[in-house]
């Protein structure tokens, strides 16, 4: 099994949408482990983050990420994409910030960084409505949404530049993540379902449960996703593949709900919220990923439990484990 502690002591690496939810704790393991990090993204971080270079670019500007990721050993492509429900609004925008930010990456990729790995994040979403669970890496793609479709576009690019160019990538389709953010994050920069729930939780507001909250979804917190792109990143058997990374099990929103609003000691579960047109649009039905094959070519199994995950969010967003 890979050693992620010293497998990137002195390499260089270079995360895009290094200053966003998942980037940014990326960044932060890369520079614990001895990297030499660049965050490449739109934005300055929202908090200073030690270690880490910040470079402010647009990923679909070519010139500005040959020149970034020119002699780096280590990629992470985690910018771009507006989310399923945004891009039923805006279609053509979420074309031009997944599938052509991640083209003109690979692209600079094979012109000037060709012995670097490449991580990419799919989404749980790219398997649509499954017919059966757990959904594992087989099943047919059938994205309900613009956003799906794309990181489907955006996976089989992947795969093509791997097979045709000899580069090395590599997807983790990413089911529901969710880890330590600065409270009022999630609504605005799109952190997801759970920290959205603990934001609401915070400012005693209801959390709106469309259809009950019966819908099962596969949480996996930020720490177990870090560590499976890290993996993925330094494991040669993995280059040229795609990894579901989740929990392996489905929960009930409504559980969700209930047990972040009993952490947090404020908010409430609102059950009759109804549907919102666009949400109802792109509703996949339960949802739980088989994680199998990430524990056999990567040697990743989630560790982090939802109590503990849940506890660990409420703790940062509220300033308890200070």
């Amino acid at each position: 099994m890979t050693d992620i502690r010293t497998s990137f002591a002195g390499s260089r690496c270079v995360v895009f949408g290094g200053t966003g939810f998942l980037g940014s704790h990326i960044a932060d393991a890369l520079v614990a482990y001895g990297a030499d990090v660049t965050a490449f993204d739109l934005r300055e971080p929202l908090r200073p983050r030690d270690g880490v270079t910040v470079v402010l670019g647009d990923i679909t500007d070519a010139d500005a990420v040959r020149r970034a990721i020119e002699g780096a050993d280590h990629l992470f492509a985690f910018a771009g994409g507006t989310g399923a429900v945004r891009s039923l609004a805006d279609p053509l925008f979420d074309l031009h910030t997944s599938c052509e930010a991640q083209l003109v990456l690979l692209e600079a990729v094979r012109e000037v960084a060709p012995q670097a790995s490449v991580v990419f994040p799919g989404s749980r979403l790219e398997y649509g409505k499954p017919k059966s669970l757990p959904a594992s890496e087989d099943k047919p793609l059938s994205g309900t949404s613009p956003y799906a479709i794309n990181k489907i576009a955006c996976d089989n690019f992947y795969r093509m530049y791997g097979e045709v160019h000899g580069l090395y990538t590599v997807v983790l389709r990413i089911s529901n993540p969710y880890g330590s953010h600065n409270p009022g994050d999630s609504a605005r920069l799109g952190y997801g379902v759970m920290n959205a729930f603990v934001d609401r939780a915070i400012a005693d507001d209801p959390i709106p449960l469309y259809g009950g909250g019966a819908q099962l979804r596969d949480f996996v917190f930020v720490d177990d996703v870090v560590r499976a792109a890290l993996l993925a990143s330094v494991t040669a058997a993995a280059w040229g593949g795609a990894f579901n990374i989740g929990s392996g099990e489905g929960v009930s929103l409504r559980s969700v709900a209930e047990a972040v609003v009993a952490e947090v000691g404020t908010g409430a579960v609102d059950v009759a919220a109804p549907w919102p047109e666009d949400a109802a649009a792109v509703e996949t039905g339960d949802f739980y990923f088989d994680v199998t094959l990430a524990r056999e070519i990567l040697g990743w199994v989630p560790e982090t439990s939802l109590r503990d995950g849940i506890k660990c969010l409420v703790d940062a967003a509220t300033g308890r484990e200070l």
